[in-house]
């Protein structure tokens, strides 16, 4: 299930990957969306990631790992995510990225992504990231990216 794949945007928008579990590495997502859509896809960007400080080991391992899946070169170890996850969350479909990329257990990948298939305007796919953050949070009063992310496809937190 690893492939290359591409992070889109601008910088400022919520990034895109292509996968082998979808179409292929060319069908990617580029700069040519609506505005209305580019820009709820920065929000969100900013929502999941910028809503670290600038000077956080999470950001950072954020942009970091977006830069690496942007090159299109880097091999990535794509996870199913569970349809019924632990703490109710229902993340059916979706995928998952470990971060720091390539690492793996809590301890070495403490943060991850959470990617949904969407289709785009021409018909072909993408996975789109609707969230990030910590996968197992030391505060329990944290919401861990999975439930950040059951909160993006269903409107509440499980």
């Amino acid at each position: 299930m690893s492939d290359p794949a591409r992070l889109e945007g601008d910088g400022s928008s919520r990034p895109h990957v292509q996968t082998d579990d979808a179409p292929s590495h060319d069908q990617r997502l580029g700069l040519r969306e609506t505005n209305h859509r580019r820009d709820r896809h920065a929000a969100e960007w900013k929502e999941e990631v910028e809503r670290y400080d600038r000077r956080s080991p999470a950001r950072a391992q954020a942009q970091s790992a977006r830069k690496t899946i942007e090159t299109g070169t880097a091999k990535l170890d794509w996870k199913r995510c569970k349809a019924d996850g632990p703490g109710a969350t229902k993340l059916p479909g979706a995928r998952k990225l470990y971060v720091p990329l390539g690492r793996q257990g809590a301890s070495e990948a403490p943060y991850g992504f959470v990617f949904q298939l969407i289709q785009k305007p021409d018909d072909s796919f993408a996975w789109n990231m609707i969230a990030f953050g910590e996968r197992h949070p030391a505060d329990e009063r944290t919401r861990n990216v999975y439930e950040r992310a059951h909160k993006r496809l269903h409107g509440h937190y499980p």
